[in-house]
């Protein structure tokens, strides 16, 4: 350095002044001034710790590090020119910033190292938290507020005083070393340093007046008398190296600012660094301390000092320059006057700037002790992810674990969940709470920090299980699904306390909220609060056992009971199965009354009892999932069918999976959000679809399917289409696989009557396979899966496969060319008769005909068959397989009748009403999962529902309107609506189930625009009329000015219908409606000859003296014709 170049130049003259061995003797005394230019670590850290007036003057007094003062003086203050001098001229105000002062600042931070703390530059992760305590000044109820130091002040409390900067200018970058690195002592102690230093200063100057003065013979120099200038140059350079090191001092402490900060509540202060963090080349660990009372109480005997760059401090270059010469100065000339005075001052003067450099140590040599980090023994823990957060909050709410369980999926009253202590019932609230607010604290900065602490595996996995969950609820809301503005549900926890003597922990349930916002009113839930689930819970497995880091497995199904089941099996393989093939564990391995996750099996665990896919997830993941499981548990609990289009799909290696197209669009969001990958998004999504009994269908007879498989015959592929039935047939359960099986025995039924011999070899193929067991048997063993399985029912199979046989059978004796297929049955003993009158209602002989056209239905090709619809062999055919429980017939002999009505539409009319005749909701059904419409009118244009009307066939209608039916009838022949039917033909029981149970229109018209009432007056239906009355009929509706009273009073001239014509009066029917012709009900009565029908009308208040389009009144009318009895009557009225 340039200005130490000079100093030691401007001494070369007096140390050659002496020779050689002057200079060798007396090395000690010679150089022992010049320590006091030295001792740059010693300043260095006494000026980076001076925060009052009391330090400068202790820094000044028998100074040390000289030379280390001017150029940290330089460094923090002097201008370009000055730094320049020094070698400072390209240095950043950081780095004298990290070095010299006690302030913290946007490009300085303090962080701790291990025991002790390091100046950084930049913005490292450190969290600072003030705790303090509130009390209810109603209830007197306490309780403890988390905040940052801002908060603490802006809620009151802590206090600070006055200051002319405002608050979040400072208050974000926490202050280690004043706080936690440096126990500071008490004033007292500083004060009595003071005394001494000043002691030994002035002692020194009187020793030296007295070796001058007083006994100057016996403290010679050299034999001579000390020159005369030594002294007066050693107490000018003494005070001006003073005032040179104490301007120093006080320039470089007032550079930054200093408040006191103060709890006004008990409180405690705590600082949380993350661990891994890179500044430099150091790596610096995770670290947690605490400020606080005896016992680890809160108190209110704290104090915060707050050191920051005072901005507005400047400093003229002259007191620079100054202060800079005032130092130099007076060390020089002091030198100059030491070297001269006797030894033995010299030795004074280095001994009492040794005392006080001793002194200075002593003040702050209390530092933090190596057991203040709360964190060291479970360092290692947390690092593996980053989760101090996890563990500060179990620190803040002295918890030992803490876990969520599934209660709520079988609950139905969550409250049951919480424990009986209202303390324990909310620990795990308030710790979840706790965790919340410490991730908000490093998320933004809005809270009193600017640097977040992005990039923790669990704040990742937190962001995409939120963005997941509200990607979710926007798609099912842009499905039309009403949630409403907000959306709960309801996640149970375990709790236990450090300090509590319970074995069992408390449980308790939170509840989890979204809500919809903005203008798009899009869905938002609060990521903090999955952050501190997901965070305390993996926090806690971590370290109960470190097995959890290794490789874990997902339970197929949401509970113990579902994992077991065949069916959970079967359709993993159908909707899930991509990749990774499910397998059998042991029970102990996975505990669903807690995650639906587990550790993967080591093989040495016994035991084959649930169904579990491993997986390549992190613990947090796996976790992240659970609670999306739980969201669409109940979410899915308010839907009655999930709706989309199903189809399959092929998959990887040719092989097929099922498909949804809104399971797909959630899967979209599952990944699109990387919450994982298609195969984890279908392992949460399709188990809580079918917990809810809304998985979506997919049987063989699905149009998609269908169209498939057609495809397939059409290229002649009967292998493809043949392998593509028997898949679905395999991984399918219940309605799904029973209509798979029959599907499955139409195709062969198909692939027998064609003329190709390799599709009838491939169809008697199947036919074997199927008359020797259910395909899934075949498939599980192959699998190599042994569930607990729920047995097949062996009398349904052992049916199916009679029938099956059967119809092989007669194809094989009715087509020509097919007695190879007749000879490969009769080797396995088959059951050709099912003929049997056994259980049959109908007489043989109507069995055998029934029987006989169930043999032509199925083993004919069309061609070659002809029949009427209107033949009752077909009915008697139904009724009998029906009743001996031939499903597969009945299936094959209506999809037999679909077919055919392809080219001859009337037949699908006729299938619908041979299924309503037997009363089969079951075949009504079969028909419409083809796609058949129930509208479908015959040759007369009669729909079924039209024609059961006509025949009065009360089950038949009723049969058709459960399955859908119109009960308005079809527009295309509104003469022949179900209602006016009945109504005409007085069919009571089919008008009251028509309006009462599927809520037909009452005032439905035919084409005329005649309702049902009008035709039930019409034809003398009083019971029907009076029922349609009673429901609120319009009893003056009529076309053309004709009402029902018109048509009554001809029903009484043409068969005397009195009842009927009381009924509609006594109804309050209008007696004096005018029809095209202004022809009147008495005008009609007036002609005949009905004096009883006359006198009715006059005393309903009929008009006599109305008047036609001729302007002929009743009595004329009753004159023009002879009917003299009722003119009378008329004239008698007209008079009166």
């Amino acid at each position: 350095m340039h200005l130490t170049s000079l100093i030691v130049l401007s001494l070369v003259p007096f140390v050659l002044a002496d020779d050689w061995d002057d200079f060798t003797n007396n090395l000690a005394t010679d150089l022992a001034p010049l320590i006091t230019l030295f001792g740059e670590r010693l300043t260095k850290q006494f000026l980076s710790e001076s925060i009052s007036l009391v330090d400068n003057v202790i820094f000044a007094l028998s100074p040390l590090g000289v030379l280390t003062t001017v150029v940290s003086l330089i460094r923090v203050c002097g201008g370009s020119s000055l730094r320049a001098f020094v070698g400072r001229a390209q240095e950043g105000p950081a780095e004298a910033e990290s070095e010299l002062l006690s302030c913290v600042s946007e490009s300085t931070a303090e962080l701790f190292n291990d025991s002790g703390i390091s100046r950084v530059f930049g913005r490292p992760k450190v969290l600072e938290i003030v705790a303090w305590e509130n009390e209810d000044s109603i209830s007197g109820e306490r309780s403890v507020e988390y905040g940052t130091l801002l908060d603490a002040i802006t809620k009151g409390a802590w206090s600070i005083k006055g200051t002319d900067r405002s608050l979040e200018d400072w208050c974000q970058i926490p202050n280690l070393s004043l706080n936690k690195g440096i126990k500071r002592r008490n004033e007292v102690w500083f004060i009595c340093t003071v005394v001494l230093g000043t002691a030994l200063q002035i002692g020194v100057i009187v020793y030296a007046m007295i070796t001058v003065f007083i006994f100057p013979s016996d403290f010679k120099k050299d034999g001579k008398a000390v020159p005369s200038y030594a002294f007066p140059f050693f107490i000018i350079g003494s005070a001006f190296l003073f005032i040179g090191m104490f301007s120093s001092a006080i320039i470089i402490e007032r550079s930054s600012k200093e408040y006191s900060i103060e709890p006004t509540k008990p409180s405690k202060l705590y600082w949380l660094q993350p661990g891994n963090q890179n500044v430099g080349d150091q790596v610096f660990g995770a670290f947690v301390a605490v400020e606080e009372g005896m016992n680890s109480t809160m108190t209110k005997n704290l104090q915060y000092i707050k050191s920051v760059r005072d901005q507005n401090f400047k400093v003229q270059d002259l007191s620079i320059y100054l202060t800079v010469l005032s130092t130099m100065f007076g060390f020089i000339i002091q030198f100059i006057g030491l070297r001269a005075l006797h030894a033995s001052v010299i030795l004074a003067s280095l001994g009492a700037t040794l005392l006080m450099s001793i002194l200075r140590t002593c003040l702050r040599t209390e530092r933090m002790a190596p057991d203040e980090d709360k964190l060291k023994n479970d360092r290692e823990i947390t690092s593996h992810k980053n989760q101090e957060l996890d563990y500060f909050a179990f620190y803040l709410e002295d918890v030992r674990c803490f876990g969520l369980i599934s209660s709520p999926l079988d609950t139905p009253d969550n409250s049951s969940l919480t424990g009986t202590g209202n303390t324990e019932a909310s620990l795990a609230k308030r710790l979840i709470e706790t965790r919340a607010r410490l991730a908000q604290l490093t998320s933004c900065s809005e809270d009193g920090l600017s640097v977040a602490w992005e990039g923790m595996p669990i704040r990742i996995i937190a962001y995409s299980l939120a963005r997941t969950i509200e990607a979710t609820m926007d798609l099912m809301s842009s499905w039309g699904i009403d949630f409403g503005k907000s959306f709960e549900f309801p996640l149970a926890f375990e709790c236990k306390s450090v300090s509590t003597k319970s074995v069992t922990p408390s449980r308790t349930t939170y509840i989890i909220n979204l809500v919809r916002c903005g203008d798009a009113l899009r869905w938002w839930i609060n990521p903090n609060e999955l952050e501190a689930i997901l965070g305390l819970w993996t926090w806690s497995l971590y370290k109960s056992k470190k097995e959890w880091r290794r490789p874990l497995s997902r339970l197929v199904g949401l509970d113990e009971a579902q994992a077991e089941k065949e069916t959970t099996y079967l359709y993993f393989c159908k909707w899930i199965y991509r990749q990774t093939e499910a397998r059998m564990v042991s029970l102990t391995t996975i505990d669903s009354s807690r995650r639906l996750f587990g550790l993967e099996s080591n093989g040495l665990a016994h035991g084959r009892d649930i169904l579990v896919v491993k997986r390549e997830n992190d613990l947090e993941t796996m976790a992240a999932q659970d609670i999306y499981i739980r969201l669409l548990h109940n979410v899915f609990s308010q839907l009655t069918e999930l709706g989309g289009d199903v189809d399959m799909s092929v998959g990887l290696q040719g092989t097929y999976v099922a498909v949804n197209t809104r399971i797909n669009e959630l899967v979209h969001c599952f990944e699109g959000c990387n919450l994982g990958s298609r195969e984890d998004a279908l392992l949460c999504i399709v188990p809580a679809l079918e917990h809810n009994h809304i998985l979506p269908s997919l049987a063989a007879d699905f149009i998609s399917l269908r169209n498939r498989t057609d495809k397939f015959v059409q290229n002649n592929d009967w292998a493809q289409a043949f392998r593509l039935v028997e898949w679905i047939c395999q991984r399918s359960v219940g309605v799904e696989f029973e209509f798979s099986v029959y599907e499955f025995g139409n195709l062969c039924r198909r692939a027998l009557l064609t003329n190709d011999k390799v599709a009838q070899l491939e169809g008697f193929k199947y036919v074997t396979n199927l008359l020797d067991s259910d395909p899934r048997t075949s498939f599980l063993k192959s699998r190599k899966v042994n569930l607990s399985q729920s047995q097949v029912n062996q009398q349904w199979w052992d049916t199916f496969s009679k029938q099956l046989g059967w119809m092989a059978w007669n194809i094989s004796i009715n087509r020509p060319g097919m007695d190879w297929v007749q000879l490969n049955l009769d080797s396995i003993n088959l059951d050709h008769d099912l003929a049997s009158p056994s259980g049959a209602s109908h007489g043989t002989e109507e069995t055998m005909a029934g029987v006989r056209a169930m043999q032509e239905w199925l083993t004919l090709d069309h061609l070659d068959f002809e029949r009427g619809t209107t033949d009752t062999s077909d009915v008697l055919c139904y009724s009998w397989a029906r009743q001996r429980g031939f499903n597969a017939l009945l299936y094959m002999f209506l999809v037999r009748l679909i077919e055919l009505g392809g080219e001859c539409p009337p037949l699908i009319q006729y299938a619908f009403t041979i299924a309503a005749k037997c009363h089969s909701g079951w075949g009504v059904q079969v028909l419409q999962r083809r796609q058949a419409d129930i509208e479908t009118l015959n040759a007369n244009r009669f729909s079924a529902l039209m024609e059961a009307v006509v025949l009065e066939d009360l089950g038949a209608v009723q049969t058709l309107l459960a399955n859908g039916a119109n009960p308005n009838g079809n527009d295309r022949v509104r003469d022949k609506r179900p209602l006016i039917l009945a109504a005409m033909k007085g069919y009571l029981d089919i008008v009251k189930l028509l309006l009462l149970s599927y809520d037909a229109t009452l005032e439905v018209t035919d084409s005329v625009g005649l309702s049902a009432l009008y035709w039930a007056v019409s034809e003398n239906q009083v019971e029907t009329a009076r029922f349609l009355l009673s429901h609120g009929a319009d009893i003056n509706r009529g076309v053309d000015g004709s009402t029902p009273l018109h048509s009554a009073i001809t029903g009484v001239i043409t068969e005397n219908q009195m009842e009927m014509i009381h009924l509609v009066l006594e109804q309050g029917a209008n007696v004096n409606p005018a029809d095209e012709t202004s022809n009147l009900p008495l005008m009609r009565a007036a002609i005949s000859s009905k004096a009883d029908l006359v006198r009715l009308l006059l005393s309903k208040g009929a008009d006599a003296h109305a008047k036609d389009d001729e302007g002929l009144t009743a009595l004329d009318w009753a004159r023009r014709c002879d009917c003299e009895e009722t003119a009378a009557i008329l004239e008698d009225a007209m008079d009166h």
